[in-house]
């Protein structure tokens, strides 16, 4: 598998989180993996998964568990202040 750029990896982690947080995906709120791939170039789809893997070992998104259409995620709630800061939210 290609190397990914420091660009990319910084812009896929941030459209993550963007979309979880524009989602609203805190506590009952979710999304499905599909939807976080949607607007990621294709040649960069195949690495939000490893994405996913990297922000659940920093525990900034959660698994929300399993749906009939596959594992949704949400965002850590405890963390909000991290996620922000990410987000460049004040």
């Amino acid at each position: 598998m290609a190397k990914l750029s420091k660009t990319d990896y910084f812009r896929i982690k941030n459209n993550i989180i963007k979309k979880l947080y524009s989602g609203q995906c805190f506590n009952q709120g979710h999304m499905l993996y599909e939807r976080l791939t949607s607007g990621i170039p294709s040649h960069l789809k195949g690495f939000v998964k490893i994405m996913l893997e990297e922000l659940l070992k920093e525990e900034l998104v959660l698994i929300y568990g399993r749906t009939k259409y596959g594992a949704a995620y949400q965002l850590n709630i405890k963390k909000l202040k991290e996620i922000e800061e990410i987000l460049d939210l004040d």
